[in-house]
C-alpha cells in the first residue's frame, strides 16, 4: 500500500487552510494546516512533509522564504505556491529556488488534486 502524501498547507486565511485540508483529506491525502510561516516551520520540524502548498503573501514571512527554510531540513520537499496577487518578484525567486507550480486564487481544485496525485505517484 502506498503511503499517504504528506501535505502542509500554509495560509494566513484560516478558512482557506481548513477548506483545503478537508478537501485533501477526503481525497485520501494527509493534509496539515498552518496559519503562518512560523507555524509551518514548527509543523515541518515535527514530521516529514512531501509537499508544501503555501500562500505567497503572509504577514510573518512569504511563501518562498518558508520554502527556502524548509529545504534546509527537508531537501526533497516539493513546493507549490498560491496567490491572489501579482507578486512577480517573489514568484520568480520561488521558481529560481525550485518551486514546481504556482496557482492563482481562487484555486482550481481539480488541477491541484491532479498535481497531488502525480506527486504521490513519483
Amino acid at each position: 500500500m502506498t503511503e499517504k502524501l504528506q501535505i502542509l498547507i500554509v495560509d494566513d486565511d484560516e478558512m482557506t487552510t481548513q477548506s483545503l485540508v478537508d478537501i485533501m483529506t477526503l481525497k485520501g491525502f494527509q493534509a496539515i494546516a498552518a496559519g503562518s510561516g512560523e507555524e509551518g516551520l514548527e509543523v515541518a520540524h515535527q514530521r516529514k512533509i512531501d509537499v508544501l502548498l503555501t500562500d505567497v503573501k503572509m504577514p510573518d514571512m512569504n511563501g518562498v522564504e518558508l520554502y527556502i527554510q524548509l529545504k534546509e531540513t527537508q531537501p526533497n520537499i516539493m513546493a507549490l505556491l498560491m496567490t491572489a496577487y501579482a507578486a512577480d518578484e517573489i514568484i520568480n525567486k520561488g521558481v529560481e529556488e525550485g518551486v514546481s507550480f504556482v496557482f492563482t486564487k481562487p484555486l482550481d481544485i481539480e488541477l491541484l488534486i491532479d498535481v497531488f496525485i502525480a506527486c504521490q505517484g513519483s
